[in-house]
Parts: C-alpha cells; structure tokens; sequence
C-alpha cells in the first residue's frame, strides 16, 4: 500500500508580509547606512537650536565647549 502525505513536513520561515528573516539579514547593512544618515541629517538639522546645544552637543566631550558661548563681562547688557 502507499502512503501519501497530504500537507508539507517543513513549517514556513517567520516572515512579516514579503520580509523574511533572510531578506532582513541582507538588507541590515543597507538600512544600517540609510539610518545612520538620516540620525546625521537630523543632528545637522538640530544644531543650531539652544535647546539641543545645551542637553546634548555642549556634553560631548572633546567638541562640547564649541558649543558654549561666553560672553565677556564688558559686553553683557544689564
């Protein structure tokens, strides 16, 4: 007598609609590069606000006193 198998043996692979865990892995050094460009382009965006100088660029450590502005005494406006 034969046997058939009426479904497959092997489960699917985890996937997300088109997106398998393989596709992931070989598009990770791309999505790597295009995040860490946008996180660049975002902080040349925000540098020139004083609310992002003074919580985050003015605490990094050798850059940071770029972004400290003193003011001599002679020029401060009472």
């Amino acid at each position: 007598m034969v046997s058939y198998i009426s479904r497959l043996a092997a489960a699917p692979g985890l996937h997300f609609g088109k997106i398998s865990f393989k596709n992931l892995l070989n598009y990770s050094p791309n999505l790597m590069v295009w995040g860490a460009t946008s996180f660049a382009g975002i902080l040349v965006f925000v540098e020139g606000w004083p609310l992002f100088q003074q919580t985050l660029f003015q605490k990094i450590p050798v850059f940071g006193s770029h972004w400290i502005k003193e003011i001599p005494p002679e020029d401060k406006s009472n």
